[in-house]
């Protein structure tokens, strides 16, 4: 089926220089309906795989529900991306006392405060991962990712869907950022992430790049790693229920509450551990016959993410549990010769003293009505992560630019 569309200048370009091209889009309710060789092909090396976006399609956060777009021309895929659905809180940027004030609506008039979702990527991931058929230039790739946002209009209308969504949007926004504007979609900052590039050949080279001041400060939490066990596990058959209660610990730590987004299935980590292999690496830290923190991290070619750190309080504190966890990882990934660690979001000062950066991501949406669409457009910046979060808001950092600004 062909989807109609309007095209941006590059991508009639496109049509016209290669009229064959006439790509349709096609929803899947699991993954594996798409081969993995076809992924792999469009994302090879990512640390954010086919293995662990099949993975996590079992176990999603509560509420969701996962699965995959990709669009073809006759039987040959030309693109594939991740895609999910959800009831949304609309006040899920707003922290502090205007998140108390919502909450208070909410728990009253839930209806109030949340509308139906569909959108490409994956509240698993601060990325959205969209993959392209390499051999096809920027004005093809501009007309397929139309098509994608056609299947998507064309669902929303079939199923009342009320907003559509492209999350974590961070190189592409640039390339994909006019096609969207064309098909109505609006802006605003999620949250950005922590990036350490690690160009080093030793782990004293990278302690040796740093201040004084930090150099000195890490070589004093990494003194506590001696009274610790540290142990790296393809498989944590029996620990789940600690794991959890780990993460669970640590997320009632944080400043800030992005609902849903941030919540675990509890078979999440036994499914991300058995899927990938080499492609993950679990970090237990023992206190005697204690466990009493882990990391989990997705390892690519090129870049190591964490996905989930979880410690036990208050031995996180008392052995600086943050630190060892993340001077190990930055280790390992010298070790290994991976020249980047994606650090992910919040506690952003803290992550910064390691030497890296802050890189922008964008949420792109649209209301399934284009005159709903143009009422919000005053109130984007309610649903601006960046200037809701007063971390960020106080933290005078380079951001680095991934799309408009």
């Amino acid at each position: 089926m062909n989807l109609a569309w309007v095209p941006s200048r590059s991508a009639e370009a496109a049509r016209r220089s290669k009229p064959e091209l006439s790509p349709h889009a096609t929803l899947h309710s699991s993954i594996e309906a798409i081969p993995r060789e076809v992924w792999d092909g469009m994302l090879a090396g990512d640390s954010e795989s086919y293995e662990f976006y099949r993975a996590i399609e079992p176990t999603p956060p509560p509420g969701f529900r996962l699965g995959a777009i990709s669009v073809s021309k006759g039987d040959r895929k030309l693109a594939v991306a991740p895609i999910f659905q959800v009831n949304y809180r609309l006040d899920t940027p707003l922290q502090g006392g205007l998140r108390r004030i919502t909450n208070w609506v909410h728990t009253r008039m839930p209806g109030l405060m949340s509308l139906s979702v569909i959108g490409i990527g994956s509240p698993m991931s601060d990325n959205c991962t969209i993959g392209f058929l390499p051999e096809l230039d920027s004005g093809e790739r501009a007309l397929v990712f139309g098509a994608m946002l056609d299947r998507l209009k064309q669902e929303a209308r079939a199923h009342r869907i009320s907003l559509l969504a492209i999350k974590g949007l961070g190189r592409l926004a640039r390339e994909l950022g006019q096609i969207l504007g064309e098909h109505g979609y609006l802006h605003a900052t999620t949250v950005p992430v922590a990036m350490l590039p690690l160009p080093f050949d030793t782990f004293d080279a990278w302690l040796n790049s740093l201040p004084k001041k930090e150099r000195i400060y890490f070589r004093k939490k990494l003194k506590s790693a001696a009274d610790l066990r540290i142990e790296y596990r393809t498989s944590i058959k029996g620990l789940e229920p600690q794991i959890v209660a780990l993460f669970e610990a640590t997320l009632a730590q944080s400043n800030v509450d992005y609902g849903d987004f941030e919540k675990l299935d509890a078979g999440y980590f036994s499914n991300v551990v058995d899927c990938l292999g080499e492609g993950m690496q679990m970090m237990l830290c023992w206190k005697g016959d204690e466990l009493i923190s882990f990391q989990l991290c997705l390892i690519g070619r090129d870049c190591i993410i964490n996905k989930q750190l979880g410690m036990k309080y208050p031995e996180a504190r008392e052995h600086n549990l943050f630190f060892v966890n993340w001077l190990m990882l930055v280790r390992y990934a010298i070790e290994k010769g991976v020249g980047l660690i994606e650090m992910g979001a919040t506690t952003y000062a803290t992550k910064l003293l390691f030497g890296g950066h802050l890189e922008r991501r964008w949420l792109y949406f649209r209301c399934r009505w284009k005159i709903a669409t143009a009422v919000i457009k005053p109130f984007l910046r309610f649903a601006d992560f960046e200037r809701n979060d007063r971390e960020l808001m106080k933290l005078h950092a380079i951001v680095h630019e991934q799309g408009p600004t």
